[in-house]
Parts: structure tokens; C-alpha cells; sequence
């Protein structure tokens, strides 16, 4: 069965990682993001089954 994969775009790190712990220990694959601009790259590259997305960040925001 293929992993499920999670792009986790968020500026806030602490918080991140531990939601991406938490989801890991699901037994998805999360691929984190630390602004929208570098999240729009990985999209473009990796094409994730899911995106969570912060809307407030810097470079580019999730709207």
C-alpha cells in the first residue's frame, strides 16, 4: 500500500514539528515546509496528497 504523503507548510517550527511528529506516528510521510514560497517548490516537486497550510507566513502566504 502506498504512503499516504503530507506537505506541512507552516513558519512557526516548534509547533510544526510536533504536528509532525504526531502525524508521523500515524504512519504518513510529512514533508515540512518553513514558508509558502519554499511550500510552493516542494508542491511543484513532490505533489503531495494533502496540504496543510498556515495562511500567515512570510514570502508567500496560504491564501
Amino acid at each position: 500500500m502506498k504512503t499516504i504523503k503530507i506537505l506541512l507548510v507552516d513558519d512557526d517550527l516548534k509547533n510544526s514539528m510536533l504536528l509532525k511528529r504526531f502525524i508521523e506516528a500515524e504512519g504518513y510521510e510529512v514533508i515540512y515546509a518553513n514558508n509558502g514560497k519554499v511550500g510552493l517548490e516542494m508542491y511543484r516537486e513532490i505533489r503531495p496528497d494533502l496540504i496543510l497550510l498556515d495562511i500567515n507566513m512570510p514570502e508567500l502566504d496560504g491564501f
